[in-house]
């Protein structure tokens, strides 16, 4: 937390209600000032790399956190449960507690459960818990993939009851012993004892009153407890983020062998080539410059680069194709996030290759690339 210390601070009575970045130690002093009425703060901890976000959005309209996509560090994962029944709700609650205490063997002092103050309960699992866990961009998308795994803890009915909204990076979460606006309630921590014996009823005459925090700071989230990791919990994350990385890899990076001389255009493929210094009958004129100008994409050449190639073979084999036709092809050929590559399967290519069979093919691409090979040897 030494890095990663600030949060979004938001009260009901406060002009503008949030984007008041301040350090969590900062927030007790904010809730007495705001009379512990409708207090909120983010769950996840910023850097100072927020505060710089902040300025330039209020350099541009108006000061706000909404859109920040910066790392991000959470001291505890919450998990919230509502229901208009209350009762479903505690239930719910029970059935994930007792899943993290009795099947995952945590340890009671690192995980609080709270009554929310209305129609529902805040379970918070600290994050030392699952080993090491890092500042990061992605940490949002693994809390709400953890998340959606505990739902499939509960029994059918039970299952709505979990919120996943709130796995964006910048959500409030109410904080502790804070009236809830709308029910005059307090959230308050509950025991494991208390959650498994007490009525919907019963707990909601307790939040009548505030209640100390013995395990965390008043806000909830700097612990005061000594939490070691937990086995289960720790290969668990370690899935998570293991079926996270299949679905967030860096893309696939085209490496484009860009010619030397675009005055002198070779193209690895022949019938790419013939078409390249061909004249095109009416009926094939369109197929084949879009062929052309992805070609050109993949040999590294800029928009309007291929444009002005197009141009030229346009004029040079009397193609006779309209200039806005030419802008429509370029423009197809590089909208897309990465260049599509047109293959020996397709027919306008099949059409035009003056090769024989594949092994024609094949001998020619190889002493294409070797050409190039030895051209760039020459040049060292």
């Amino acid at each position: 937390m030494r890095k990663f210390n600030l949060v979004d601070f938001a009260a009901h009575y406060r002009k503008g209600f949030r984007n008041h970045i301040v350090a969590v130690t900062e927030v007790p002093a904010l809730m007495r000032r705001f009379k512990l009425y409708g207090c909120y703060a983010t769950y996840f901890l910023y850097s100072d790399e927020v505060l710089s976000y902040v300025s330039v959005q209020a350099a541009e309209s108006t000061p706000t956190i909404a859109g920040y996509e910066g790392k991000v560090w959470a001291p505890f994962l919450p998990i919230d449960l509502d229901h208009g029944d209350l009762t479903l709700a505690l239930d719910a609650a029970r059935h994930l507690s007792a899943f993290f205490v009795d099947g995952w063997g945590i340890d009671p002092d690192a995980f609080q459960v709270y009554f929310s103050g209305s129609k529902g309960f805040h379970l918070m699992l600290d994050t030392r818990l699952f080993g090491r866990v890092w500042p990061s961009k992605n940490l949002p998308l693994i809390f709400d993939s953890m998340r959606r795994h505990f739902v499939g803890e509960l029994p059918e009915p039970l299952r709505e009851t979990v919120d996943l909204g709130i796995k964006d990076r910048v959500r409030l979460l109410r904080l502790p012993n804070t009236v809830h606006e709308k029910s005059k309630l307090n959230k308050i921590i509950l025991s494991l004892d208390e959650l498994a014996t007490l009525s919907a009823d019963e707990i909601r005459e307790c939040a009548r009153k505030i209640r100390p925090l013995t395990m965390t700071d008043e806000t909830g989230f700097v612990s005061r407890a000594d939490v070691k990791e937990n086995l289960a919990a720790v290969q668990f994350f370690q899935r998570i983020q293991r079926q996270l990385r299949k679905f967030t890899r860096k893309p696939f990076v085209y490496r484009f062998r860009r010619p030397e001389d675009l005055a002198r255009l070779e193209f690895p493929c022949a019938a790419l080539q013939r078409i390249w210094e061909s004249h095109i009958e009416s009926g094939y004129r369109n197929n084949c410059a879009i062929r052309l100008a992805s070609e050109l994409r993949l040999l590294g050449l800029n928009a309007d680069e291929a444009s002005d190639k197009l141009f030229e073979w346009n004029q040079r084999n009397r193609i006779d194709l309209p200039s806005d036709e030419i802008h429509n092809v370029v423009g197809s050929a590089y909208q897309r996030r990465f260049p599509y590559r047109y293959g020996c399967r397709d027919e306008i290519l099949r059409y035009f290759c003056p090769l024989a069979d594949y092994e024609q093919c094949r001998s020619f691409v190889a002493a294409r690339l070797q050409e190039q090979r030895d051209e760039r040897s020459s040049r060292l």
